[in-house]
Order: C-alpha cells, then structure tokens, then sequence
C-alpha cells in the first residue's frame, strides 16, 4: 500500500473518531438536565425561610411534602406550618414549587416559585378578611413540586 493510501485511511478512521466523539458529547449536553439556583437554597432543594431569604433560620424539601406540621426550621424549635416568609427554588429537574394553606395540598394555592428563582417576605402578601386565606405570608402548610405549568409564579 502506498503512503498516500495509509494516509487517506488513517485521515478516515480519525475523522469518525472525531464524529463519534463530537455526537457523544453533543448529545450529552443535549439530555443534561437544567439546573436553576435560588438564592440561599442549595442545588437541588426547595427552601423555605422563617423571615427573609439568607437573613433567618430556613429549611430545605427535597421532595413535596403534604404537611409542615412536623418540620421545624433548622437550628429552631419554630414549626413551618403557618410560618413560611419566604421562598427559594433550586431545582434540578425543572420543578416549580407550589405551597398550599392546608396540608395535604388543600385548601388552595398560596403561591409557587419558578425553578431559579425566590420571593422575599417583601413580596408576599399578608392580607386576612374573617379567617379567609387571602394572604400568602404565614400561610403555607404543605409543598407539592410540579412539573412547569401555565400558573404564574415568583
């Protein structure tokens, strides 16, 4: 075999190398999941904040959770339930956080945070009219994450 026909068959073998290893990565980049940071919520977590975001005791869902009753903000003996001032959103997998007066997601919504986003007690409203939930601080009582939806959120 002349060297010009080892080099044109080396030349192929390393061009669908490159291929290969180009659509390895390329689809790699294409099935990562996204990844969105809230603030003072580590990666992956839904937080929940007893006064404002970083400035308070928080808590961090990895999952939903039907009922605050039972968690306590770290480092507090305070219950979440009823006490939830502020929000944040890490999700990994793109879920939205929507927290609900009653527990087991009842009672209707108060608000949701968008993956990669937060809303500070400023933001959250704190108006009662005879015992009705209109208000959304100090309101939560249970956290279901859901895929996007159209409801808008913080």
């Amino acid at each position: 075999m002349s060297t010009i026909g080892k080099n044109a068959g080396f030349r192929r073998r390393l061009a669908a190398v490159a291929g290969a290893t180009a659509l390895l990565v390329g689809a790699g980049v294409a099935t990562a999941s996204t990844a969105s940071a809230g603030p003072n919520c580590a990666s992956g977590y839904h937080c929940v904040f007893v006064l404002g975001l970083g400035d308070s005791s928080g808590h961090a869902f990895y999952n939903s959770d039907p009922d605050f009753t039972d968690n306590t903000f770290d480092s507090t003996s305070i219950t979440i339930n009823d006490n939830v001032w502020s929000a944040s959103n890490s999700s990994n997998g793109g879920y939205e956080s929507h927290y609900y007066y009653d527990v087991n997601y009842g009672g209707g919504l108060v608000f949701c945070v968008n993956p990669g986003s937060a809303v500070n007690s400023d933001r959250l409203s704190t108006d009662y009219i005879r015992g009705n939930h209109v208000g959304q601080r100090d309101e939560a009582s249970s956290l279901l994450m859901r895929p996007s939806t159209t409801i808008s959120c913080f």
